[in-house]
């Protein structure tokens, strides 16, 4: 795929790790013969002008770019076409609605004053020419986001421990801190004297919880082996660890598995999208399965999102 593809494609991976948006705030406009019903929720119905809304938002200024590029009308549609471009806009629109539902089902909010930082993160959201300007829609949409990941993270899972560690320069120095901690001196003393981890020295060395494979291929392998609340030194390249595993939690099945506790946390880990492929995508499936089958979920017969026209730019 050619680097305009890419453009045109990015927001469309249905992955949402490189910066998941949600935008399902449909269910605004009268149902008519012009604006007919695409898939309903419970009460909640969307329509045409829903979908092409959200169409808009996803690629209208990648479909303006593209323009400015050199490409004409076809190679666009002729990408749109390749990439499935209007049904992944269409199967997301339908999965953000359904996440959306679930959290309001689970209690899943929105922390207010992530919020408040969130939205006056976003370009152009506070103009000071207008300082009482209406910012409701944006902060929808950016509740509405949050809400959608927060789903996505607790339902994406992953072998994890709960550890801490102190990193010094070699094996001797490891040893003495090994006889220190079995003298009865405190782990996370320690750790803000001697270790070379910045980050973790100044919290004890305790690393919270961290998914397989984010971790140094050795401490990886002793952190999902050893026993547990039991001090170890491991060698990682040119220095050493004493790694001390506080809890673990492991299985065969996804619900065995630690679910990540912020969608920041999902989107920094190294096998992130392997974890989603595994655990996310099989329960948002069984979800909408169930959704459908009780009549929850109703998708318009006859709809095809490939029939929509692409929002090219007005001439």
């Amino acid at each position: 795929m050619n680097r305009f593809a890419w453009m045109l494609c990015a927001l469309m991976l249905m992955i949402a790790l490189a910066g998941c948006q949600s935008t399902a705030n449909g269910g605004t406009l009268q149902v008519t013969p012009d604006n007919p019903q695409i898939f309903r929720i419970g009460s909640d119905v969307y329509t045409l002008a829903d979908y092409n809304r959200r169409l808009s938002q996803e690629v209208g200024q990648s479909i303006a770019n593209l323009i400015q590029q050199g490409q004409t009308h076809e190679q666009i549609q002729q990408l749109a076409d390749q990439n499935k471009i209007r049904t992944g806009i269409f199967e997301r629109m339908v999965q953000d609605t359904l996440l959306l539902q679930y959290a309001r089902r689970n209690g899943i909010g929105v922390d207010p004053l992530t919020l408040d930082v969130d939205v006056f993160a976003q370009p152009n959201a506070f103009d000071p020419t207008h300082p009482f300007s209406d910012t409701t829609a944006l902060r929808i949409g950016r509740a509405q986001n949050q809400v959608v990941l927060k789903v996505l993270a607790r339902n994406t899972r992953a072998d994890m421990i709960h550890a801490r560690h102190i990193i010094v320069n070699d094996e001797a120095a490891a040893d003495q801190v090994l006889a220190d901690l079995k003298a009865g001196t405190d782990f996370a003393k320690l750790a803000a004297e001697r270790s070379k981890d910045a980050t973790t020295s100044t919290t004890g060395g305790d690393q919270g919880w961290t998914p397989k494979g984010d971790l140094p291929t050795e401490i990886d392998a002793a952190g999902f082996s050893i026993a547990l609340n039991t001090p170890t030194k491991v060698q990682a390249g040119h220095v050493w660890y004493v790694i001390e595993v506080l809890d673990r939690q492991v299985g065969t099945t996804a619900a065995e598995k630690r679910p990540f506790d912020s969608f920041e946390q999902l989107q920094k880990s190294q096998n992130g999208q392997q974890f989603y492929q595994e655990t996310f995508q099989p329960w948002y499936e069984q979800l909408r399965k169930d959704s459908e089958s009780s009549g929850e979920l109703v998708l318009a017969q006859g709809f095809d999102p490939n029939t929509v026209p692409l929002p090219f730019p007005a001439q």
